[in-house]
């Protein structure tokens, strides 16, 4: 016999756990389950990041990631204090090593302030060195309210909580199929049948698929994008006491090679963004085929190719040439050398691609029949997942509690048992 819950959210990160969070606060009456196809929730992008919690720098203002970024930390903070997550408030340089960056720390500097974040302020050559005697850099850009947290901790915390809570977290279940019916949806895992009023698809890597599986068309398709990291040896733990980022590349969503302290006392550097052969493909070479072969016959990945071929290149060059990692790291720190690069670790990010080739640089979501999928949220969803869970539960109707009239009715007269 199906089991039957009012909502079901597909995917156990970040995300998905904190949007189970927000429609438990709002309709506490409501059953919910989330499906987590892995033995563990936070296995994926949220297991496998710096741990950074962003300020909200870099984003275009008035886009959602600029919105919600702000917005999302101060929900994380809020709850890592109450429910003692390890949070430590290092702080960021982003530094300008080119002449023609230089101008760029003036550019962020003013998007900052627009988008809120008003403790920034620049940094001349010599005041960087006074800051990082190790560093080379012309110029930087200060970020007091950036700081590092154990994302895993997180979303462990917030699974033991929501269990307390009363909502069911079903490890082990991979969704396999979904049938719509009269008031909601049937959902097939191995071994496994539920019956829900409305479903949620926060499934990351597979969200596109997910949301396929039910019947809707993306305007986005998911090419996954590996993130290597490497852990640095000891010297680095007092000689780097907060972030160190490069001025990003304007042209791609992603931030380049820089330096983490982590909450656990190590400093990492990292990452690249290479294509993966695989939506879990934390080795280089590791491949899927009929993933591979989904992704070559997306029309998407050619424009992908043609537009960003040679930045592609170079990323992947350093996923097999640790010198090419250690190159980057040396245009920040130029004393870095091999014997300083220790252990490697990746991470695999959901980056959707739009039909012309283009990367989606925003979140994305889309409205289906009984239900919501969350087709992008790259990073800083992890900083912006408490903020990103509130967007969702409005976005699918629960605005309120039992007696509010715009609340999303669940159910009703012959739903199905």
């Amino acid at each position: 016999m199906a089991e039957r819950f009012d909502v079901v959210i597909v995917g156990g990160g970040i995300v998905g756990l904190a949007t189970a969070r927000a429609v438990h606060r709002r309709r506490p009456d409501l059953s919910i389950a989330i499906l987590e196809k892995e033995r563990t929730v936070g296995t994926h992008q949220s297991g496998h990041n710096s741990g950074v919690v962003h300020s909200g720098v870099y984003y275009r203002p008035g886009t959602l990631k600029a919105k919600l970024c702000l917005e999302g930390r101060k929900g994380l903070l809020a709850y890592a204090a109450e429910h003692e997550v390890p949070v430590r408030a290092v702080g960021k340089l982003i530094v300008a090593t080119r002449p023609r960056e230089v101008p760029t720390l003036d550019e962020l500097a003013d998007r900052a302030r627009r988008n809120g974040v008003d403790s920034v302020r620049r940094l001349t050559a010599e005041e960087l060195q006074d800051r990082l005697p190790g560093i080379a850099g012309l110029g930087a850009l200060q970020v007091p309210t950036a700081a590092i947290t154990d994302y895993p901790a997180l979303a462990s915390s917030l699974a033991a909580t929501l269990q307390r809570d009363g909502v069911a977290i079903l490890t082990d279940q991979r969704l396999e199929s979904a049938a719509r019916e009269p008031h909601g949806w049937q959902l097939s895992t191995y071994g496994r049948e539920l019956r829900t009023g409305f479903v949620i698809n926060c499934a990351g890597l597979h969200a596109d698929l997910v949301a396929g599986t039910m019947g809707s068309r993306p305007p986005v398709q998911i090419v996954p994008v590996r993130g290597d990291f490497y852990k640095l040896s000891a010297r680095f733990r007092t000689q780097v006491p907060c972030l160190v980022y490069p001025v990003p590349d304007p042209n791609v969503p992603f931030l380049g090679v820089h330096l983490t302290p982590t909450v656990g006392g190590d400093v990492l550097a990292g990452p690249n963004a290479a294509i993966a052969l695989s939506r879990e493909g934390y080795r280089p070479g590791q491949w899927d085929l009929r993933q591979l072969g989904r992704m070559m016959a997306y029309r998407g990945t050619l424009g992908l190719a043609r537009g960003y071929g040679s930045f592609g290149a170079r990323e992947w060059l350093r996923s097999w040439c640790p010198a090419e990692f250690l190159s980057a790291i040396r245009r920040m720190w130029p004393s870095t050398t091999p014997d300083d690069l220790m252990s490697r670790t990746s991470g695999v990010r959901a980056q959707a691609v739009r039909p012309d080739g283009s990367m989606e640089d925003d979140f994305v979501f889309l409205r289906g029949e009984e239900a919501l999928h969350v087709l992008n949220a790259p990073s800083p969803a992890a900083t912006a997942s408490f903020a990103i869970a509130e967007r969702i539960a409005d976005e699918s109707g629960f605005s309120g509690g039992v007696n509010d009239p715009n609340t999303r009715s669940i159910g009703g007269e012959g739903a199905p048992e």
